[in-house]
């Protein structure tokens, strides 16, 4: 059963979620169900306590891209 991240299009809500089966999840803040999956950076162990680079659809990016140009893809 694999946890996924989402963010809902409705309240900009990100939230993770453990998905069952052929369960449709909905928002745990609105009970929206457009949801985007977002792109999670795996667990791993590293010796440096700097955070691993996550781009965001919001456009937030992840301090290595060029926003001028849009998120990175990263």
């Amino acid at each position: 059963m694999p946890i996924y991240e989402y963010l809902c299009r409705r309240c900009r809500d990100e939230f993770e979620l453990l998905v069952r089966g052929s369960e449709r999840p909905a928002c745990p803040r609105c009970g929206g169900g457009e949801l985007d999956k977002l792109l999670s950076v795996p667990a791993a162990h590293v010796a440096q306590k700097a955070a691993l680079p996550v781009c965001h659809p919001s456009g937030s990016g992840c301090g290595r891209c060029d926003l001028r140009d849009g998120p990175c893809g990263l």
